[in-house]
């Protein structure tokens, strides 16, 4: 089943991968990863149907996105992620990652109908995995850019197979990775966004509040900027996807913002939540990915290391 979504545009925000390296301007431009994230390996075997957030080039971001995501296991080791992507511009475009070392360095894609593609950003559990990547030059005149996170399941297993809690309340744990920006003494500062995330979920009236307790780290200046977001009154559907609707709010540095959640419950008895998220006000905003686990599993289970 692949997911349709509908996003909200962004405030004034960069379009950032977590990678450093190249120039961003404002209005969702793209910045070329240069140097490599912190460490993050990918799932060796698997694949699933991917939602996510999709940010363009000079423009807000779009609705719809659609995409199929799988991996391939090489000697027992990780070898990458290949997303083949179904609507829209991107429609054709097919994005194959390798992770060749085991995963230390972020890697330049093979790509089909486009000019480039870069991973940027990645988190996996032990049942679920979310990327973002970076695709330059796709599009009828191929001269669109974007940035697309994205969840799914890397063991294949379909989000109608997960069985969601009959009632009451669990807390989900884990990281998020994202690009941005946030105004800081009078200036944006753009840049990676890494820090904790902590969800607070109401099965029985299928609710789901989260805070976000991050760093910007801003290459050109080579500060870290504390970044506070959250959300709340999020919905969480019988059939075990996580979105927005009209209840819902968020913040960003401390103000309300607007923008997109999706995201979805993972493994047999939804052990785990992954999504992406877009949002932003006229302090800035960011991109990215979130992975957590439900503190009833009893682990920890975001990587850094391999789950699949």
């Amino acid at each position: 089943m692949k997911i349709n979504i509908a996003v909200i545009g962004l405030i004034g925000v960069t379009a950032l991968g977590a990678c450093g390296g190249g120039g961003g301007g404002g209005g969702g431009g793209i910045v070329t990863p240069g140097t490599p994230s912190p460490r993050d390996t990918l799932p060796v075997t698997g694949q699933g149907n991917s939602g996510g957030v999709l940010s363009r080039s000079g423009e807000n971001p779009l609705a719809g996105v659609e995409a199929t995501m799988a991996y391939a296991g090489n000697s027992g080791r990780s070898s990458g992620a290949h997303v083949d992507f179904h609507n829209g511009d991107m429609s054709g475009v097919g994005v194959r990652c390798s992770r060749a070392g085991g995963g230390a360095v972020v890697p330049s894609c093979d790509v089909s109908n486009a000019r480039a593609a870069y991973l940027t950003n990645e988190l996996s559990g032990s049942h679920s995995y979310a990327g973002t990547f970076v695709v330059e030059g796709y599009g009828p005149g191929g001269n669109q850019n974007g940035t697309v996170a994205l969840h799914a399941s890397p063991t294949g297993q379909g989000r109608d197979r997960v069985q969601l809690p009959s009632g009451g309340q669990t807390q989900y744990n884990g990281r998020f990775q994202a690009g941005g920006g946030l105004v800081e003494g009078g200036q944006m500062r753009n840049g990676t966004i890494n820090g904790s995330i902590a969800m607070d979920v109401d099965f029985a009236q299928h609710s789901l509040d989260g805070t976000m307790t991050g760093t910007l780290y801003d290459a050109t200046t080579t500060r870290y900027i504390p970044v506070a977001a959250g959300f709340a009154d999020a919905v969480v559907g019988v059939d075990g996807t996580i979105y927005n609707g009209t209840d819902t709010t968020m913040t960003y540095g401390g103000q309300q913002a607007s923008g997109q959640l999706d995201g979805a419950f993972y493994g047999p008895n939804a052990e785990e939540a992954a999504g992406s998220f877009g949002f932003g006000n006229e302090l800035g905003g960011m991109t990215g990915i979130f992975v957590g686990c439900s503190a009833n599993s009893g682990v920890n289970c975001v990587a850094p290391s391999p789950r699949f």
